[in-house]
């Protein structure tokens, strides 16, 4: 290659694409469909566009006080002294927060407590859902006056006034866990929490009392890139929250991540880690000051295993992203930008309605967080939203879902899948599926009446192959089941339906898989059909009127 070569290169531009040449392309590869068939939007009423460009924001940092989070993770032991030596060993194996929460039982006795005391002057505290009659409270007045002001940490209790000289253990917790799970989105997480801070601004002798005890308390759920936005957009929140209060120097705040519970299921708990992993990591991202990984079998009762497993989960993020050692990961992202952007402006003018419309109290009983549950459950019982191994690739074998106590969270969307097991363990049908022609033209439709049934826990045997609705028929006669859903192509379909309905065992109940016309669908209901399943219907209520049929109880 010769000199002038080299030169000819050097002196070579490339244009950059603008947005419409890229909109041609996307339209092409979409085959005619216009771009803007791309577009998603959230619960929080956030459309999500397929292609962002640069905002011309500027973010502060996100983890102000330190870039390193504090691991904060929960251990077991039914006594004091169990759950010391549990502590000791995971400080050793990387946690780095004394975590108790009060919901969860321990013996405490007096040389317990006074380990616990020499425990806290090393390690910060996080002491969440303490009651005041917990006998944990007097592990606060263990500790010398004078050595006090050593311990740091948060406290999210009831009523628990402390001892003088803890100075640096916040004590005015906002805890946006309970609302989360009782169907918030991030839009009402972020304006509840505003709200709840303003309340108790005005309780407290001054703002700069306030904000030197105030700490917020927010789940991480699955929606990976919304939730490393609300953290963000938090921070931001914060501090148009304290220019309402004419603060120019703006006090950071701690911001505590917990991954979410609500997208948990007992079906198939292994995905729970999955779930947890992803929480925690969009927590990181967004830049929350300390973490608590739940383990994966929260909701039956962790194991030594499964804690170990939630521990490791943010050590792995720690060591193999090196998140800890950047300022903000997630800027310079055009669309977590464009997305913290939006929460900001939609989650401050949420704040002022409430604020306007009576406050927090009158919000919490307007209805508006049930509609949001309501919501979810809808969307998770006609597939439209994804719980991996519950609604959608479910395992068909009845799990023994065993209870924890203070962990049933009914709010679960996965809760009604988990309550429909009990009852089919508990009931023995007979089903079948009625398949006609070729393997390859009933398929479809019986996968997915397999698929249907699994989410349930109910199983279903394959019927020979038919050609016609008499030798079904026969067939039927011989062997009797409970229940059938009838699995063939459209046409097919049409073709047998009629003579299967009118002249099927009297004691057989009967589905078909798919939709037809109304007027077939009418006609086939007067005849005798029990119904149809078809993609997008509430399996919930499907599943149940089934269980209710086949044991002989009346519709629902």
């Amino acid at each position: 290659m010769s000199n002038s070569d080299i030169h000819n290169m050097r002196q070579q531009r490339f244009e950059l694409p603008d947005c419409s040449e890229w909109e041609k392309v996307a339209e092409h590869s979409l085959k005619g469909k216009p771009v803007a068939s791309l577009r998603t939007k959230t619960v929080e009423g956030i459309t999500l566009e397929p292609l962002y460009s640069a905002l011309n924001k500027q973010t502060g940092t996100i983890r102000p006080s330190h870039r390193k989070w504090i691991c904060a993770q929960p251990t077991d032991g039914k006594t004091g002294c169990e759950w010391l030596a549990s502590m000791t060993d995971s400080f050793e194996k990387g946690n780095e927060a004394i975590y108790i929460d009060g919901r969860t039982s321990i013996e405490w006795d007096e040389v317990s407590l006074d380990q616990l005391a020499d425990l806290m002057k090393k390690h910060p505290i996080a002491f969440i859902h303490i009651d005041s009659q917990d006998r944990l409270v007097d592990v606060f007045d263990r500790i010398p006056s004078e050595e006090r002001e050593a311990v740091t940490g948060l406290l999210l209790s009831n009523g628990i006034q402390l001892p003088s000289g803890y100075q640096h253990i916040r004590t005015l917790g906002i805890d946006l866990e309970p609302l989360h799970m009782d169907g918030a989105d991030s839009v009402t997480e972020l304006a509840v929490a505003l709200a709840e801070a303003s309340e108790l601004a005005i309780e407290s002798d001054s703002f700069a009392r306030f904000s030197s005890q105030v700490f917020f308390r927010f789940p991480a759920d699955t929606h990976f890139f919304m939730e490393i936005a609300k953290f963000r957009a938090f921070r931001t929140l914060w501090q148009l929250f304290c220019s309402a209060y004419d603060v120019k120097d703006v006090t950071p705040v701690p911001v505590i991540g917990v991954t979410s519970l609500r997208s948990f299921s007992k079906i198939d708990p292994y995905v729970n880690l999955l779930r947890a992993g992803n929480s925690a990591f969009s927590a990181v991202l967004g830049g929350a000051d300390w973490l608590t990984v739940y383990p994966y079998n929260e909701l039956t009762g962790e194991t030594a295993q499964s804690l170990r497993y939630a521990r490791n989960a943010q050590l792995i993020i720690r060591e193999e992203t090196h998140a800890d050692k950047v300022i903000d990961p997630g800027g310079g992202s055009y669309f977590i930008e464009h997305l913290t952007d939006a929460l900001v402006h939609k989650s401050w003018r949420r704040f002022l309605e409430i604020e306007e419309n009576g406050g927090l109290d009158a919000f919490l009983q307007s209805g508006q967080l049930q509609q949001l549950a309501d919501e979810r459950h809808e969307h998770a019982a006609t597939g439209s939203a994804s719980l991996i191994g519950t609604n959608v690739y479910a395992d068909a074998e009845n799990h023994e879902l065993v209870e924890n106590s203070i962990r049933i969270e009914m709010s679960r969307p996965a809760y009604a899948f988990e309550e429909l097991r009990k009852k089919s363990a508990e009931q023995q049908i007979d089903i079948r599926l009625l398949v006609f022609g070729s393997l390859k033209s009933y398929k479809p439709r019986a996968d997915f009446a397999t698929e249907f049934l699994a989410t349930g826990g109910l199983t279903a045997k394959h019927s020979p192959a038919f050609e016609d609705a008499s030798s079904a028929i026969d067939w039927l006669k011989t062997e009797a089941p409970d229940y059938v859903i009838l699995c063939a192509d459209p046409d097919r379909t049409e073709q047998v339906a009629p003579d299967l309905i009118s002249n099927k065992p009297a004691g057989v109940l009967m589905d078909v898989a798919g939709l037809v016309s109304e007027e077939l669908t009418g006609n086939w209901l007067a005849s005798g059909l029990d119904g149809f399943i078809f993609k997008g219907q509430n399996r919930i209520e499907k599943l149940t009127q089934i269980l209710k049929r086949c044991k002989g109880g009346e519709d629902s």
